[in-house]
């Protein structure tokens, strides 16, 4: 992943190179997370979607890799919350923390991906 590449199960992707872009990929993950996501959402709504995944995650007392896969999960939500805070100012700052957030939800999706076959915990397998 030295080239800023992420996986997504067996699809690797390159981030997003503008924060529009970038937002719109972290609404995507976010729905395959099963949180239910506004229309036009901020990155501090999103922080705030990922902290109820994340609770929903750590509660998964009979699931190890639940628990696991909600530690990215905070610090992209950390990455969000700076971005929040940042508004419109240092955009390449803010990129890079919306980056930052992919590549820890990537990181938290692979936790799941062994046990779960790419199903978020509380969601049933297709």
């Amino acid at each position: 992943m030295n080239d800023g590449s992420v996986t997504h199960g067996d699809a690797e992707t390159r981030p997003p190179l503008d924060r529009t872009n970038a937002l719109t990929a972290l609404e995507a993950a976010l729905q395959w997370w099963g949180a239910d996501v506004p229309e036009d959402p901020g990155a501090g709504e999103l922080a705030h979607l990922l902290d109820e995944i994340v609770d929903r995650l750590r509660d998964d007392r009979r699931n190890e890799r639940s628990r696991a896969a909600a530690e990215p999960l905070v610090q992209a939500a950390e990455a969000l919350r700076a971005v929040a805070r940042l508004g419109s100012l240092l955009p390449a700052i803010s990129l890079w923390h919306l980056r930052t957030a992919l590549r820890q939800e990537a990181t938290a999706r692979s936790q799941l991906a062994a046990e779960n076959h790419l199903q978020p915990a509380g969601r049933a397998p297709l």
